[in-house]
C-alpha cells in the first residue's frame, strides 16, 4: 500500500511525483536580475516503503538530500513484517516577480518599476497581474499620464472647463483658459463677434479679436501654428508617443495609436510580451515560451525534454543502470526524476502504513 505524508501543506507521494507546494519558507530576497524576486523554500518527500535491509541502498529523487536520522521504522497492518522508508529534502528558489513588475516574465509596469503609473495609480504587478494602472480620481492614461477629460492643473483638480464655443487649455500643464473658436468672444467663449467674413481666413485659421489692438485678424486654430501663409499640422509635432504614429483628424484634433507590437493609449505605449497571455500559446506542461521582442515569441522545451521531430515536445528517459536498487525497476515519472518500483518479491512481502 502506498503510504501518504502531509507536512507544513506539502502532500507526499512514496513514488516521488512531488506536488509543487511550498513546505516551509527559509527567507526571502530580491535578485534584481531579469525582475525576478526569489523565494528560498524546502521541499520535503518521504521515498517509498521498503525493506530495512536495504535501506542503504534506496536514493532520494534527483535533486534531493537525505535528511540526516530520517530513518522510518513503520508497522504493517497486513502483515507481519516491518518495511522502512526515510524522507529527502531539496533547497529550491521559487520565481516571483519584484515589485513594480508583471506576468510570467515580470515586465516593467507603465511608466517603470520604480514610479509605476506615473505615481498617480496603482500597478497590477506581481506574476498574476496584468499591467494595468487603477488611477487616482481625475487621472487617466496607460500610465496615469494626463487628467480626465475636461480637467487640468499639475493635480487635475483644478475643476473642469467651461468653454461653450472654443477649446479648453486641459490636462497636467493646462490653465483651464478658451480659446474661442471664430465669432465668439470673453472667458467662456459665449460672446459672438462682429462679423468676420470681409477677411476670408485660410483654412485652418478663423477670425478672432486681437488681444492688443482689438482688431479682427485670422488665427490659426488651435494646434496649428503659421508657416509663411499656411497653418501647420499639429503632427509635425512631437504630440505622441516614440512608438505611435499619429494621424491629423482636424482642427486641434489628432489621434494617437500605438504601433504594432505595442500597447497603449498612444500617449504611452509598452511592448506587447505573448508569453504574458496564456503562456504565449505555449504547452505549459512541456514548453516555455521565449520573449523574441515587441509583439513576438517561440516556444522552447523545458529542461528534462527533448525536440521530436514534428517539433513537439518528449519527456526525455532518464533512467540508468545504477539509478535503483538491484531489486527495482526504475522508470522515469518528470523531468530529471525517477521512480524506484521494488520487484515483485519484495513488494509482496513488504508493507508500510502510516502509524
Amino acid at each position: 500500500m502506498k503510504q501518504l505524508q502531509v507536512t507544513a501543506g506539502l502532500l507526499e507521494n512514496p513514488s516521488f511525483q512531488l506536488l509543487p507546494v511550498l513546505a516551509g519558507v527559509l527567507n526571502r530576497f530580491c535578485l534584481f536580475l531579469q525582475n525576478f524576486c526569489s523565494n528560498s523554500t524546502v521541499l520535503r518527500t518521504q521515498t517509498a516503503c521498503h525493506s530495512c535491509s536495504i535501506s542503504m541502498f534506496v536514493q532520494c529523487p534527483t535533486g534531493f538530500r537525505r535528511s540526516p536520522e530520517s530513518l522510518i521504522r513503520t508497522s504493517s497492518l497486513q502483515l507481519a513484517v516491518s518495511g522502512c522508508s526515510f524522507q529527502c529534502f531539496q533547497q529550491v528558489e521559487m520565481k516571483s516577480c519584484c515589485p513594480g513588475y508583471w506576468g510570467p516574465d515580470c515586465t516593467e509596469c507603465p511608466d517603470g518599476a520604480d514610479r509605476p503609473c506615473s505615481g498617480r495609480g496603482v500597478c497590477s504587478d506581481g506574476l498574476g497581474g496584468n499591467g494595468t494602472c487603477s488611477c487616482q480620481v481625475g487621472f487617466v492614461g496607460t500610465a496615469c499620464e494626463d487628467c480626465s477629460p475636461g480637467r487640468y492643473g499639475s493635480t487635475c483638480s483644478s475643476g473642469t472647463c467651461s468653454c461653450v464655443h472654443g477649446l479648453c487649455s486641459s490636462g497636467l500643464k493646462g490653465d483651464g483658459r478658451c480659446t474661442c473658436f471664430s465669432g465668439y468672444r470673453g472667458p467662456r467663449c459665449d460672446q459672438e463677434l462682429p462679423e468676420c467674413a470681409a477677411l476670408s481666413c485660410q483654412q485652418n485659421s478663423r477670425c478672432m479679436e486681437e488681444a492688443l489692438t482689438g482688431r479682427l485678424v485670422c488665427q490659426c486654430l488651435p494646434g496649428y501654428e503659421k508657416s509663411g501663409s499656411q497653418s501647420k499640422n499639429p503632427c509635425l509635432r512631437p504630440v505622441c508617443h516614440s512608438w505611435a504614429s499619429c494621424a491629423h483628424t482636424g482642427p486641434d484634433q489628432h489621434h494617437c495609436t500605438c504601433n504594432q507590437g505595442y500597447s497603449g493609449d498612444g500617449q504611452v505605449c509598452m511592448p506587447i510580451d505573448p508569453c504574458q497571455t496564456q503562456n504565449g500559446r505555449c504547452s505549459a506542461r512541456t514548453t516555455r515560451c521565449i520573449y523574441d521582442g515587441p509583439g513576438k515569441s517561440h516556444c522552447e522545451c523545458l529542461p528534462g525534454f527533448e525536440t521530436l521531430a514534428d517539433g513537439s515536445c518528449n519527456l526525455k528517459d532518464v533512467c540508468k543502470p545504477d539509478s535503483c536498487h538491484q531489486n527495482a525497476n526504475c522508470s522515469t515519472v518528470g523531468p530529471g526524476r525517477v521512480r524506484s518500483v521494488p520487484s515483485a518479491l519484495l513488494y509482496l512481502t513488504v508493507t508500510c502504513m502510516l502509524t
